[in-house]
């Protein structure tokens, strides 16, 4: 007698990231994923009730990931040079997981409910938005941060960067936007 082969929500979300990376979220289906893993669909369906809430279940993940390179980059940086960091992670975390980025990102502001890892980045980008000296709001400095970083990002996935790399366009993008915050900065007290 044969025993169904263990698994786990960990095992199946982690497998399902690492096919879509592969082979892209459109290839991706309950039974493809069935059968990378040599179970049955039906054991999928113990811990996921459908494509959806296994794709809702990667948007999570990918916005927990992000947060933690994120967070790392940051660490025990001026201001400044955090959101240099930050912007540097953010777009090599959407570069190294193209697909799971767009997962995330399809999330954001999805009908269903966004996933609480999305809030988690915007409140830690909003801190460091907050720690800069500027006349601005931290929301719109954030904001800002977020567009310009994400448009990066699609102009790549779009291959409109005429065969720069998205880091060095980036980098010129940063020190303009971070110079011209500077001259803004308030007066210290």
């Amino acid at each position: 007698m044969s025993y169904p082969k263990k698994i786990s929500r960990e095992t199946i979300l982690g497998s399902a990231m690492a096919y879509i990376e592969a082979h892209g979220l459109a290839e991706l289906s309950m039974r493809t994923l069935a059968a990378e893993l040599g179970v049955t669909p039906n054991a999928l369906y113990r811990y996921f009730a459908s494509k959806a809430e296994l794709e809702y279940a990667m948007a999570e993940e990918a916005g927990r990931l992000l947060l933690s390179a994120l967070e790392k980059a940051a660490a025990r940086k001026d201001p400044a040079q955090a959101i240099q960091a930050v912007a540097k992670a953010y777009i090599k975390f959407a570069r190294g997981n193209s697909e799971l980025y767009a997962v995330k990102m399809r999330h954001c502001a999805s009908d269903d409910g966004r996933p609480d890892s999305h809030d988690a980045v915007w409140d830690f980008v909003m801190q460091l938005a907050a720690s800069l000296p500027t006349p601005w709001s931290p929301e719109d400095l954030a904001l800002s941060l977020w567009a310009f970083l994400h448009g990066m990002v699609e102009l790549d996935r779009a291959n409109l960067l005429d065969g720069r790399k998205p880091e060095a366009a980036m980098a010129v993008g940063l020190e303009v936007m971070l110079a011209g915050l500077m001259t803004r900065a308030l007066p210290q007290a």
